[in-house]
This record gives C-alpha cells, structure tokens and sequence, in this order.
C-alpha cells in the first residue's frame, strides 16, 4: 500500500516535470530575485528556501548529475536548502537547470501551506515582483492540490514551518473534504495521515 501511494507521487512528480512551463516574464524585467547565489548581493535576494518533495531530489539527480543537500524529516529524506544558502545548480545567477528544476521553484511564486487542521492553503508570495498570469496561478493550485492528495502531512507541515516572505492565500482546500485516497508514509504505517 505504501509503495502504491510513493508511486502515485512519484507520477504526478514526473507528470509535473513533463508539463511545458508557463513563461512568467522574470527576464523581460530582469527579475531573477528568487535565485539562490550567484551574482546577486544576499541582501538583494528574497531569502526563500527551496523544499523537494519525497522522492524528488532523485529525480533531479537522474536529469541533472547531483542533488540537492538532504535532510530527514519524520522519517523522509528530502532535499533542502535554507533561505539563506546558495543553490548548488546556481550558474553566476541564474538556474543552471532551468527546464529539470524542482517543483518548489517551478511553482514559485505559489507556495503550499496547511494549517493546524491539515487543510490545503496555495498562495502568492507577494515580494516577487512579477505577477502570474491567470493559467500560471490555476496550474500550480491544481498541481499542490494533486501533491497534497498524496503527499505526506508531514511534509506540508515541515514545508508550513520554514520562514517565508509575505504570503497572499488564492485557495484553500479544506481537509474534511479530502478523499480517503492513500498518502505516501514512511516507516510502519501504522499511523494514518
């Protein structure tokens, strides 16, 4: 069962990796202010982390020859890089990966978060200057809401708990009205999500 649910993650991952990108227009303002290093003073970047989800950060390593830094979270290895670390796939300011970059950076500026209820909340994080187009903002809420139909609590919970820049919610998915679909758990699944 837990197998199951990790591969039907791991799908709408590779799903979203597949997905032609929605061009926000950061290099017709010159705006690369969520890249991590590069050329940029630290006080001139947004300061965000970047957060894969479980499963991701070897995907990257399979397009890409490397990974991200990793970290356990509730019994999840996942790849992470705090607000103020350089990204390793950072080329003098710019995605050196751009195309076969992570999700949290594909979907930025809309962010999940849960609240204390585990329901769903997908905003706009408001110091990027650069407001998405309608079917940019539609794409990501439907794709946090697929990942959030199978992705761990934990994550999200994990993912709500590190430092942001102001956030403006554009939809909520409340937790009661989630399906009993399985969600993806590591260790003894004896404990539901």
């Amino acid at each position: 069962m837990e197998d199951t649910a990790y591969e039907e993650l791991m799908d709408i991952i590779n799903e979203i990796y597949a997905q032609e990108p929605i061009e926000l227009g950061c290099g017709e303002i010159n705006c690369f202010l969520c890249a991590k290093g590069g050329r940029l003073k630290p006080c001139d970047r947004l300061r965000e982390a970047v957060i894969l989800l479980p499963g991701e950060n070897r995907l990257l390593t399979l397009l890409n020859g490397k990974a991200f830094p990793e970290m356990n979270v509730n019994g999840f290895s996942i790849g992470f890089l705090a607000p103020e670390e350089d990204c390793p796939f950072n080329v003098d300011g710019w995605c050196g990966i751009h195309g076969r970059h992570p999700i949290d950076c594909r979907s930025f500026p809309i962010v999940p978060s849960v609240n204390e209820r585990g329901d769903l909340i997908v905003s706009i994080a408001l110091n990027c200057p650069v407001i998405p187009p309608w079917g940019f903002t539609k794409r990501w809420v439907e794709n946090w809401r697929r990942i959030w139909g199978k992705a761990p609590l934990e994550w999200f919970k994990f993912y709500s708990s590190v430092p942001t820049n102001p956030l403006k919610p554009v939809a909520i998915f409340r937790a009661e009205e989630k399906d009993d679909r399985e969600v993806y758990k590591k260790g003894d699944g004896t404990h539901m999500v």
